[in-house]
């Protein structure tokens, strides 16, 4: 498939527009051993405000730390982070310097490297399963700690839209498994398309 890469000013806008527009897009990661390519399908969007309320459900609400450091920077550029200390997550950093905000890929429909990613996911047949949730794609397109904050105009990873656009409907929830989120667990941030078999599972 022949893709055209995002440029860096397509990130410019904050996590909540960008959320919704990263859907039937590509998330590619090409690595040594393959080049690995999702059509996303799942979003989350996280940082700034709702209806004036902060997003406690973002990690840059507590402000700048060593780990949410990605999230301040200008848009662009990859966040990956570790949960349960065994799952990673990737997200696309968005919005200007100091904005603190990103988009989770909850959800990629598998395009490119399928063999590998089932190797990677020790499983032997293609299935929503493989990569319906964040860390799952991960693992399927081999996306660690090392892939964090990488510049996402680079080669190794960055997002593309296919040269031939394939239309979407899009359907907007209130973001999911985030219920320590006082304020947050509320906000219309999770976005994904509608009857696709890769979605997360709410």
């Amino acid at each position: 498939m022949i893709y055209t890469k995002w440029p860096t000013a397509a990130y410019s806008a904050s996590a909540q527009d960008i959320a919704p527009c990263l859907l039937g897009q590509y998330l590619v990661h090409q690595t040594e051993r393959a080049v690995y390519a999702g059509r996303i399908v799942e979003t989350e969007a996280y940082g700034g405000t709702y209806n004036g309320k902060a997003d406690d459900g973002s990690h840059a609400f507590h402000g700048l730390t060593k780990r949410t450091a990605p999230m301040f920077h200008q848009g662009g550029i990859v966040y990956v982070y570790l949960i349960y200390g065994m799952y990673h997550c990737v997200n696309i950093v968005t919005g200007p310097e100091g904005a603190g905000q990103a988009v989770l890929i909850r959800a990629i429909e598998p395009v490119e490297g399928i063999e590998a990613m089932l190797e990677n996911r020790h499983m032997m047949q293609m299935k929503p399963k493989v990569t319906n949730g964040p860390g799952k794609l991960c693992q399927a397109m081999n996306i660690t700690l090392a892939q964090n904050q990488l510049d996402l105009t680079g080669q190794e990873m960055f997002v593309a839209r296919a040269v031939e656009k394939q239309p979407v409907s899009i359907i907007c929830t209130p973001r999911i498994h985030i219920d320590y989120a006082v304020n947050g667990k509320s906000f219309p941030w999770r976005f994904y398309i509608q009857h696709n078999p890769y979605v997360s599972k709410a």
